[in-house]
């Protein structure tokens, strides 16, 4: 067969154009497959970093927006996407000059009748630049992938613990966790009783019990209070005011950080009285007067204030990790931390002791707290001061310290003693008992079980600006 000279090499064209497109398809495939793999990947990054960003923006003491924006860089670097030659980051307040930020809600930019929001606004922008492998052949060496994130940054501000009930027993389960027994009256003002178990007669009252809320009570398990012929003999006022609640998950987590005191040297009680900070086997005072000078105070074996000794400690942070915070004497203290921990046995205050705290937390991460007595005994919890994130916490029991519910907390007063400032003993079960007089609390008292007992008058005035609260998280989402 002849073959004319015009069909010389034809073939090699037709092999190299579908070269090219073998390439071509072979580009499509592997360095498509990249650039939506890094796509996925960078927007990724960006959801977890526009939502780092909102977290430390509402959690800043101040600057709140430069610990957003470094919050935000930070957490797209740990992904793999930080300033560098293959990719860019931005993190940038959406009331920005020049930035407009993308996947806003109706609304939240400025007009004239809609207040200014932007701000409450973050847009995480990622730019990342893939190289290609077979594309870089047709003339594709890079691709570039932009993603864009925003989320909501509102200053949620602070929610009292619980829904700001005044009683609360968090047991999810059993009977009688919140009991009245014996000559009781109890009276709660601008307030009412929450009980977080589902068994049967959670909510109980005998004897001569008097019961009166403002609010109502709560019941996890809607109707489980007994009623006359059962164990309610007692009077509880207003008892119509049952209603049903959502049960909170147990433990709650309330994040609550556990106090950290340093010592630094060995501490010293000088002839004169003067306490000096630092590192302490134990500290027994039995008589005279005693000032510990403000600073931390590290003490293995034990504090007791007893006899007629006069104590007074204003700005101390004390640690006790071994033996006992005891007073049966008198103690005046301001600003005052105590975390009992590791060792230590708890704390009680009994007998006639006279204690005037102010600006005060007792952290108890061991051991039980006891707090009984004849004398005039105030204990109000801080509101500013060095320990900021202890505001209003006056008494703290965190659930590691007795998830067996052994430790226990017990308030008895008379009608020389008050309270102001939360009181939680998370896994604890909780007495409150006294005499004929009334023991006031400006207080929310929160426990495992609740029992209140003995020929006690117990008023608790609930005043939502004394009370420990926690940031409201529902303030962070992410909008786009």
């Amino acid at each position: 067969m002849l073959h004319k000279k015009s069909e010389k090499g034809q073939a090699l064209v037709l092999i190299a154009l579908a070269a090219v497109g073998l390439f071509g398809f072979t580009a499509l495939s592997i360095d498509g497959g990249m650039v939506f793999s890094d796509r996925r990947h960078a927007q990724n990054a960006a959801d977890t970093a526009v939502l780092a960003a909102a977290l430390a923006r509402v959690r800043a003491p101040s600057n709140p927006d430069a610990a957003a924006i470094s919050s935000g860089l930070s957490r797209a670097s740990s992904n793999g996407y930080a300033n560098d030659t293959d990719s860019a980051v931005e993190v940038h307040i959406c009331d920005e000059p020049g930035i407009t930020c993308e996947g806003l809600p109706t609304g939240a930019y400025t007009t004239s009748t809609v207040p200014e929001v932007e701000s409450e606004y973050i847009q995480v922008k990622i730019t990342s630049i893939v190289r290609t492998t077979f594309a870089r052949i047709v003339g594709r060496p890079t691709v570039t992938n932009i993603v864009t994130a925003v989320a909501r940054a509102a200053p949620g501000g602070p929610s009292p613990v619980f829904d700001g009930s005044a009683l609360v027993a968090l047991s999810p389960d059993g009977s009688n966790t919140i009991t009245n027994n014996g000559n009781i009256n109890l009276d709660i003002n601008n307030s009412g009783v929450f009980d977080n178990s589902t068994g049967g007669c959670a909510f109980t009252a005998g004897g001569n019990s008097t019961v009166n809320v403002d609010t109502g009570y709560t019941l996890a398990g809607g109707n489980n209070y007994c009623l006359s012929g059962n164990a309610m003999d007692g009077n509880v006022l207003d008892s119509t005011m049952y209603q049903s609640g959502t049960q909170i998950s147990y433990p709650p987590e309330l994040n609550i950080p556990v106090p950290t005191i340093n010592c630094s040297g060995p501490g010293e009680v000088k002839p004169d009285g003067t306490v000096v900070p630092g590192n302490f086997g134990s500290l027994n005072f039995t008589h005279g007067n005693y000032i510990f000078l403000p600073g931390s105070y590290c003490i293995s074996g034990g504090l007791s204030i007893g006899g007629n000794a006069d104590v007074t400690a204003n700005y101390v942070d004390i640690s006790i990790t071994g033996g006992e915070f005891h007073v049966t004497s008198n103690l005046n203290c301001d600003y005052i931390l105590v975390h009992i921990s590791s060792g230590g046995s708890g704390m009680t205050v009994n007998g006639n002791a006279n204690v005037v705290c102010t600006n005060a937390t007792f952290f108890a991460s061991t051991g039980s707290v006891s707090l009984e007595g004849n004398g005039a005994n105030t204990f109000t919890a801080p509101t500013s001061g060095p320990h900021q994130e202890y505001a209003n916490l006056l008494i703290y029991m965190p659930y590691e310290n007795t998830p067996t519910h052994t430790s226990t907390l017990k308030i008895t007063g008379n009608s020389l003693t008050e309270f102001t400032g939360s009181i939680i003993g998370i896994s604890a079960p909780v007495t409150l008992s006294g005499n004929s007089g009334s023991t006031g609390f400006n207080s929310t008292i929160t426990g495992y079980t609740i029992t209140l007992a003995g020929n006690s008058n117990t008023l608790i005035n609930y005043v939502p600006e004394d009370q420990f609260t926690v940031l409201d998280p529902a303030a962070i989402g992410l909008t786009k």
